[in-house]
């Protein structure tokens, strides 16, 4: 599903939506959930595991897209409730990058494994850069 084509405020609540992050991490996608809940704005609030709350935590829209294109989609058969209430009842745990970001959290809310696939990608390439210097460095 294009989310660029749906409104925020058309998005079923539990929808995934994410955005491009800024900076080094241009190539990395912070992650959120839409809830059951609007801004003073008239756009939904989302939940969202991250740094900056030290874990899980409601973020305007507006502070999560911060004008930035999005993505969406709904990765499960779960009802919109229960992906929130698996959301909601996870606040209190702390955010890691390596083990429990924002990804992590998307797919935990949704029922599936606690899995980031742009952690494994990034430490596969990690890997293969790191082997190649090694190589080089031995010549």
């Amino acid at each position: 599903m294009n989310a660029a084509l749906i409104p925020p405020q058309d998005l079923i609540p539990g929808t995934i939506v994410t955005v491009q992050m800024k900076g080094l991490f241009a190539l990395v996608h912070h992650f959120a959930l839409v809830t059951d809940k609007m801004g003073a704005d008239g756009l939904p609030i989302v939940v969202a595991n991250s740094s900056d709350t030290d874990g899980p935590g409601e973020r305007s829209w507006s502070d999560f897209v911060q004008g930035r294109s999005y993505r969406s989609f709904y990765p499960s058969t779960l009802p919109p409730e229960v992906v929130l209430y698996n959301a909601y009842s996870m606040f209190g745990t702390r955010y890691n990058f390596f083990h429990w970001n924002c990804e992590h959290f998307a797919n935990m809310c949704h029922g599936r494994p606690a899995r980031s696939h742009q952690i494994r990608g990034g430490l596969a390439i990690a890997a293969v850069v790191g082997g190649i210097v090694m190589a080089v460095a031995r010549a």
